[in-house]
């Protein structure tokens, strides 16, 4: 009987590049020793052509995954949920389906969810982040971000929106009461928890991979998750 912890790993999916099963396959060889795995892939509403060679790819290799979708487009806070309500296993960690996280800070949160380090664990990024190919406007966008949270919220943790997070199943519960469809769910979650003194939350380190690409930040989603801050911000005060 294996004694890996199990940990089932969320990918949402929106229009993927043609080569994302090959980063899933290198992850998987470099953590299989280690964990047990299952990988939830959503097809959040995908528009593009169907998936079905790269799903055929992973059973090919006997890899373990579901594989789940759905005709419109939701939101990545959306497809996560869906995700996450379909796992079994006593831990959880979602990222993107490109991994564009390196192996080893992926590695890095997983061992801490399994050590029961704390029933949150967030990826955190570095400065070296910020040196990456990004847009100059999206790189203001997310440094003004998490000066905002730390100067006017006072919160502890001001990188809400790292795509590399993972919890227990108390952790689990709280992600599934997120209620935000789309950008902002992770500053929703992360919110919700973060002075709560039921859940205990750490933060890891994460390093991106070389030659990552970042999506473009349209002015209507901009707009979108404005308003959306608000929401979270004026529906309830965390715990004290």
């Amino acid at each position: 009987m294996s004694t890996k912890k199990q940990i089932d790993i969320v990918l949402p999916c929106f229009n993927p590049g043609h080569t994302w099963h090959f980063e899933l396959e290198k992850f998987f060889q470099a953590a299989n020793n280690h964990f047990q795995l299952n990988f939830i892939i959503v097809n959040d509403g995908s528009s593009a052509t169907s998936p079905a060679a790269q799903i055929a790819f992973l059973q090919n290799l006997n890899i373990p995954h579901s594989y789940f979708e759905y005709p419109l487009n939701q939101g990545k806070g959306y497809a996560l949920r869906y995700g996450v309500a379909k796992s079994s296993a006593p831990f959880v960690v979602y990222t993107d389906i490109d991994f564009p996280f390196t192996n080893q800070s992926m590695l890095n949160l997983m061992h801490a969810l399994a050590l029961n380090e704390a029933d949150v664990v967030l990826g955190h990024r570095s400065e070296s982040y910020y040196r990456q190919k990004m847009s100059w406007f999206r790189k203001s966008l997310s440094q003004t971000f998490r000066v905002f949270i730390k100067r006017f919220l006072n919160m502890r943790i001001t990188d809400t929106q790292c795509g590399l997070k993972g919890f227990n199943a108390k952790g689990k519960a709280k992600f599934l009461q997120t209620t935000i469809n789309r950008y902002l769910f992770d500053f929703e979650f992360v919110y919700t928890i973060s002075n709560d003194p039921e859940i205990s939350v750490k933060t890891s380190e994460a390093e991106l991979k070389e030659n990552v690409l970042f999506s473009k930040m349209r002015f209507k989603i901009l707009v979108q998750e404005t308003f959306n801050l608000m929401k979270v911000l004026f529906k309830s005060k965390p715990a004290k």
